[in-house]
């Protein structure tokens, strides 16, 4: 792939427009309808815009439409039109070569418009040799999904206050898609000074939408009717950017957004997809021997559920990406397992026909992201919202829940935050609410124990541990194995460089984790001098499962956490008679605010230490404000101040004073 730039020279620029000239008009685009008008195009956006109305941006989104028309006979077209202003050269990597996904042999693509506009009004057409043809990343490589492809349109003419202009369309034939939809994030991450959405659809078809974040006096909505069609449109003015910040809630949660759909309601939705995984999971004697050679003599029904699940996921290649269920496709379960990769519909189909070749009840229901789609929605789920499918196994303790690529959950579990949709035998929709570890109640870690130190610098000691929550998963503790492991992370999170000669399991169960561990320091401790130290755990021990973005003082969107938790960390240090520390942990004073509580408090009674900390955060999503105070606090107990302790024989702290 060529790309040309220019240097800010009004010759280099004279020099591309002659080369351009000498292109035939038909090969300019490398497409059809060349120069065609945009259907329900305005006026031209005002291109003096720029730095002067937003110094603090990198580009302006200066007008940006985007258009959804089902023709009478079911056609569907998509167009995108939009122009953008490159104040620096930052953004040329996201809009200097746009990528447009297809579906060649089935798509028409047409491109209308692509061209720069360059700040002394030289309009540059894209060349013909800078339109190329690649296979897009997360389906190319798959037979199935050969007939995606990717176009790749290089924008010559590159500058500052360069004008970017893409006017594309994509026609899909009628019946190939299930419905229209769009689930649309309105602002983006540079400022956007005029948006346009319109959805035309035959009248008398059923269109819902739903709109949030959006502020009403920046927002406009329109409904105009024409050849028996129905076009509802929406218009939005000077939208604000929100670039997305590291553990940002997602755009859905924090941006203004529109979805719209033609799926009638959320049980056809529903019944739609569940269709189409029934009719694949068919009988197959193929299907049935994987399913034989997973379980091998295994005779009890959780194992053997467990086994299948777990040879699929070790064996299976899972295609994630929505282009593979855009229209519901889903091949038979012999199909998929001979070709041994499948798509979210595909995996389910062939975990159902396994399961079912044991002999077991096993029905499909719909996973949706409850962070996007919430159950008083009256609009139906969208693409977005699709979670996959999961498998639901009737057993005479009750069901069990099974992923084809994450295996068995629980409720709550690891799967949560889910909706599963299935429809009963009348056709009503069912409604399962997945749970995640720690949502309903405050996840908590309580680390409690005593250190002793023996005159030669060896440390020996004791350590209790207490979990909920998400502070561990009980299916993935059913070894012992898995249980030491755990055990020696949680000693790890407060003593640095100590083993773990031995430790018992007290209580396992679905909301409780209770363990004891004895510990010991790999020989004498290390020294500073004629002094020994010992060192705590890098920082609060939470820190693992409940993950913060501290490197950055700055924010200006919330901080997204796993949940709200509780750690507290209560250590005593006990010395040989006659030692003392001359360095401690240092306290932390009580923070404190809407968001909970940060402390940690040393306290020496002779040759006993006692360190003691608390960190409780009551909410899941911080405001940028909250997140400061809990940041800085939380930083303090990562560093080495807070996690050294120094200690030695009296006369040696003498000696060396």
């Amino acid at each position: 792939m060529m790309r040309l730039r220019l240097q800010h020279t009004r010759a280099s620029r004279l020099l591309l427009t002659c080369m351009t000239l000498l292109i035939p008009a038909s090969l300019a685009c490398n497409a059809p309808a060349v120069g065609a008008q945009p259907l329900g195009a305005g006026a031209s956006p005002d291109r003096s815009i720029g730095a002067a109305q937003f110094p603090a941006d990198d580009a302006i989104i200066l007008k940006w439409e985007q258009h959804w028309t089902m023709d009478r006979d079911g056609t569907v077209h998509k167009r995108n039109h939009q122009w953008v202003k490159l104040l620096n050269s930052r953004p040329i990597r996201r809009y200097g070569d746009p990528r447009i996904d297809f579906v060649n042999d089935r798509d028409e693509l047409i491109i209308h418009t692509a061209q720069s506009h360059l700040p002394d009004g030289t309009i540059l057409p894209v060349p013909d040799y800078s339109f190329n043809t690649a296979a897009p990343g997360d389906v190319g490589r798959w037979p199935e999904y050969a007939g995606w492809l990717q176009r790749i349109v290089s924008f010559s003419g590159i500058e500052d206050n360069v004008v970017l202009e893409l006017d594309y369309e994509i026609v899909t034939p009628a019946g190939v898609l299930p419905w229209v939809e769009g689930d649309l994030r309105l602002d983006d991450d540079y400022p956007t000074v005029e948006r346009v959405v319109s959805v035309t659809v035959p009248e008398g078809t059923g269109l819902q939408y739903k709109l949030t974040r959006t502020d009403p006096s920046k927002t406009g909505i329109s409904d105009s009717s024409a050849g028996g069609l129905m076009t509802r449109e929406w218009t939005f003015t000077n939208l604000a950017g929100t670039r997305r910040e590291t553990q940002s809630p997602s755009w859905q949660e924090r941006c203004g957004r529109l979805r719209f759909t033609t799926a009638p309601d959320v049980t056809a939705w529903t019944s739609a997809i569940l269709s189409r995984v029934d009719r694949a999971s068919r009988a197959n004697d193929a299907v049935k021997r994987f399913a034989e050679a997973a379980v091998k003599d295994e005779t009890t029904s959780i194992e053997r559920i467990r086994k299948v699940a777990k040879k699929l996921h070790d064996s299976f290649n899972f295609i994630n990406s929505s282009k593979a269920t855009e229209t519901l496709a889903c091949r038979s379960a012999g199909d998929v397992l001979r070709t041994n990769y499948g798509n979210r519909l595909e995996s389910a189909a062939l975990l159902a026909t396994a399961l079912r070749s044991l002999g077991m009840t096993a029905s499909p229901a719909v996973g949706v992201d409850a962070r996007l789609w919430q159950e008083t929605d009256e609009v139906p789920p969208t693409a977005s919202a699709f979670a996959g499918v999961a498998v639901v196994v009737d057993l005479p303790d009750g069901p069990v829940y099974v992923h084809p690529q994450n295996g068995i959950f629980e409720n709550p579990g690891s799967w949560g935050r889910h909706w599963l949709l299935s429809t009963d035998k009348g056709g009503s929709l069912q409604r399962t609410y997945v749970y995640a570890r720690g949502e309903n109640e405050p996840g908590g870690l309580h680390i409690a124990g005593k250190i002793s130190i023996e005159t030669g610098g060896e440390a020996t000691g004791e350590l209790r541990f207490r979990a909920t929550g998400a502070f561990f998963d009980p299916t993935k503790l059913e070894t012992a194995d898995a249980q030491k492991s755990l055990v020696k992370n949680f000693v790890g999170r407060v003593l640095s460089g100590f083993d773990v000669p031995g430790h018992s399991v007290t209580t396992l169960s679905d909301e409780l984790f209770r363990a004891t561990a004895s510990v010991s320091s790999n020989g004498a401790l290390k020294k500073f001098g004629k002094a020994h130290m010992l060192q705590f755990g890098d920082g609060p021990a939470f820190l693992p499962d409940v993950p913060m973005p501290l490197a950055r003082s700055q924010r200006r969107t919330d901080v997204q956490l796993a949940g709200r938790f509780a750690e507290t960390v209560d250590l005593t240090i006990e010395l040989p008679e006659g030692w003392t520390a001359s360095v401690t942990p240092a306290s932390v004073p009580t923070v404190q605010g809407s968001w909970g509580a940060v402390s940690q408090k040393v306290e020496i009674d002779g040759s006993t230490i006692r360190l003691r900390r608390n960190v409780n955060v009551t909410g899941e999503r911080l405001s940028p404000d909250d997140f400061a105070a809990l940041r800085g606090s939380v930083n303090d107990l990562r560093a080495t101040k807070s996690l050294l302790l120094v200690f030695g024989k009296e006369a040696e702290k003498e000696e060396k004073s």
